[in-house]
C-alpha cells in the first residue's frame, strides 16, 4: 500500500511518516509511506493509494482529493500532534477498502 501524507512543507510530517512505517512493519505489512509538500501533490498524480492531509491544511483536503482522484482525508490533530502512527495507519487501511 502507498501512503502520501501532505502538509505545508513536507517537513513536519516526516516523525508521523516514520511512525507509520513502524507500525506497518509491526504488523507486517508491506508500505511506502512520504511526506510530500502541498505545492507539489501536482506530480503525484497515479502514484499513491490514499493521501493523508496534515491538519494544519485540512481546508486543501477538496482540492487535493479532485487533484489525485484518490481517498484524501485529514489526520486528526491529536493523532499529527502526537505522531501516532497506529492510528494514522489506521485511518489510511480504513481509507483503502
Amino acid at each position: 500500500m502507498k501512503i502520501l501524507l501532505v502538509c505545508n512543507a513536507g517537513m513536519s510530517s516526516s516523525i508521523l511518516v516514520k511512525k507509520i512505517k513502524e507500525a506497518g512493519e509491526k504488523r507486517g505489512l508491506d508500505l511506502t509511506v512520504e511526506a510530500k509538500s502541498s505545492n507539489g501533490v501536482m506530480a503525484e498524480v497515479g502514484k499513491w493509494d490514499v493521501c493523508l492531509v496534515g491538519p494544519q491544511i485540512i481546508y486543501a483536503v477538496e482540492t487535493i482529493k479532485a487533484t489525485l482522484g484518490i481517498p484524501v482525508q485529514a489526520v486528526e490533530p491529536r493523532v499529527y500532534a502526537m505522531a501516532d502512527g497506529d492510528k494514522a495507519l489506521d485511518q489510511a487501511l480504513k481509507m483503502a477498502q
